[in-house]
């Protein structure tokens, strides 16, 4: 049967280690861990662990570091995750299985993205599809030195919940008192290295992200702008995620008609994106737009949320578009079909 390497890069993760390590003994076969200058405790908990324990001189560079770690790695298949995350394992038998039959080298894995204040809930997550498993000395590696990627990972094929969830990643790292942490660094490192690559749009897209977080939502809407224009650029399509960036951010700064003039564009590109319809409701209900508003988001219900190649807002197609639906109809006057609406709303949470 295949056996997997969990590979992972850690720095002061004392708070979140633990969970991570107890989750992964239940799949793995073998855990690295390598410490890049960790002043807590977490080399000490690693250490009551069965993990091969590696410390690695910092370089501001995490592409580095992982690579580092997959070196180490001997088992069929390396899994990476970072130490805010947990694995939870629904039928690791299945899922053995399906490794030893496999023929590609690069594996999606579901991902629930929590966010907001603590204790994580459900209802307040984002979820998608992310290549967190490869087959090992199949010269795959990470690259980037912040927000780093797996050379392939961005040709991920569409899979559905229903289809592959043996395993899925619980992500705590989106929680407010996380992303007020780590800003600042992340802010620092992606402009440091848009000084060595000013024409990566992916570089532009990250920073949009860490001012966003922040609530600039000026710089942040031209750096999103910049990311798309880089990659109309080179000739590329942007992806559907710069996209949804950007009218989050113009929601998020309550230009409603700008969304409302614009979002048909990206909604072209990417039909099929439940979040795209689910931002352009929001915003014709902002504008007063009841009966458009109603309609769009009854299109999210018939779109679902069930395309993990995009990162969807949980609820986009389902329970939040009813409750809008609701809201639609309370504005509308008719209070029946609003609680109708609210109750079927109610079903899904």
């Amino acid at each position: 049967m295949s056996t997997i390497s969990l590979c992972m890069i850690v720095r002061n993760e004392e708070k979140n280690i633990e969970r991570c390590l107890k989750s992964a003994a239940k799949l793995a076969d073998e855990i690295i861990v390598v410490d890049t200058g960790s002043e807590d405790r977490t080399k000490a908990i690693c250490k009551k662990h069965k993990v091969k324990l590696f410390d690695f001189a910092w370089e501001d560079d995490f592409a580095t570091a992982r690579n580092f770690a997959v070196e180490k790695a001997s088992c069929d298949w390396v899994m990476w995750l970072d130490a805010d995350e947990e694995l939870q394992i629904k039928d690791k038998k299945a899922f053995k299985k399906l490794l030893q039959k496999e023929k590609k080298d690069l594996i999606p894995v579901i991902m629930i993205h929590y966010y907001g204040e603590y204790p994580a809930d459900k209802s307040r997550a984002y979820k998608n599809s992310a290549c967190r498993l490869f087959r090992n000395k199949s010269g795959i590696c990470f690259s980037g030195k912040i927000h780093e990627r797996l050379a392939g990972d961005d040709l991920i094929e569409r899979i559905s919940e229903e289809e592959q969830d043996y395993i899925r990643i619980l992500h705590y790292g989106y929680m407010d008192d996380v992303i007020k942490h780590k800003s600042d660094r992340n802010r620092e490192m992606l402009l440091k290295e848009r000084e060595e690559q000013p024409e990566n749009a992916w570089v532009q897209y990250h920073l949009a992200v860490e001012y966003y977080h922040t609530k600039a939502y000026a710089e942040a809407y031209g750096l999103v702008n910049l990311a798309i224009l880089q990659f109309l650029k080179e000739e590329l399509l942007p992806p559907a995620i710069v996209y949804k960036l950007k009218y989050d951010i113009l929601l998020a700064a309550e230009d409603y008609e700008t969304v409302a003039q614009s979002i048909e564009k990206a909604i072209e590109l990417y039909p099929d994106y439940v979040d795209l319809y689910y931002d352009k409701g929001m915003a014709q209900f902002a504008l007063g737009e009841y009966e458009q508003a109603k309609s769009t988001f009854l299109h999210c219900l018939i779109l679902g949320e069930d395309d993990l190649r995009y990162l969807i807002v949980v609820g986009a197609g389902s329970f939040l578009a009813l409750k809008y639906i609701g809201r639609c109809h309370e504005m509308l006057q008719e209070k029946e079909q609003a609680q109708e609406a609210y109750r079927q709303a109610e079903l899904l949470l």
